[in-house]
């Protein structure tokens, strides 16, 4: 009998994987695009540090959630009720 094989994602590294990859620089840069002979070229965004990189990545994982949370309301009624909640700051709006 075969024994099954354990990939990363089976022991929950598959987080830890994806927080790396997208908090690395490489994932951040944009493609270099051809620029034409005659554009001119503004200036370039400077290189993101580590913790602006993983600001962002806070900022995106919260945004998420905050959709997840009010994507859960039944009605208008509900959906206004969680807007209130987030805005207040109800520290128990995801159960």
């Amino acid at each position: 009998m075969r024994t099954p094989q354990i990939t990363h994602e089976d022991i929950g590294v598959g987080f830890f994987a994806s927080m790396a990859k997208a908090l690395s620089p490489s994932a951040r840069k944009p493609e270099k695009a051809a620029i034409p002979a005659g554009a001119t070229t503004a200036s370039p965004e400077p290189d993101r540090g580590f913790l602006d990189r993983l600001d962002a990545w806070f900022w995106e994982q919260d945004q998420r959630a905050r959709e997840a949370y009010l994507g859960k309301a039944k009605d208008v009624y509900d959906l206004e009720a969680r807007i209130r909640d987030l805005e207040r700051g109800v520290t128990c709006r995801f159960h």
